[in-house]
């Protein structure tokens, strides 16, 4: 699993999670707490969240979290990935991926 932000003036780089799955203590121990916390610092109060449906952003801890940090999250309808810009960034990833690593064809016998 990894992770990535980006702005309207640059982007994070991708942050890997090592092992796992991704709960909602790992979202806020390794992304909130380091990142958006900094993120929101560097802004300012006009600074909004913008993430997804995913279990681990939706859990009450990081609710809590965001609410103690007086971070905004921006609401999203659920199944809604072409409203979010990241899931185009993931997208032309994967484009980038599979030029780079061709699928082989299956040797013929």
């Amino acid at each position: 699993m990894v992770w990535a932000g980006i702005m309207l003036d640059g982007r994070k780089p991708l942050h890997v999670f090592e092992r796992d799955t991704v709960t909602g203590v790992r979202y806020r121990d390794e992304i909130l707490e380091p990142y958006v916390r900094f993120f929101r610092g560097a802004v300012g109060p006009e600074f909004i969240l913008m993430d997804d449906n995913a279990r681990p952003h939706r859990a009450l801890l990081v609710d809590e979290f965001l609410e103690s940090e007086d971070i905004r999250r921006m609401d999203w309808p659920a199944r809604s990935p072409d409203l979010n810009p990241i899931e185009h960034v993931w997208d032309a990833l994967r484009r980038v991926i599979a030029t780079r690593n061709p699928l082989r064809e299956p040797s013929k016998k």
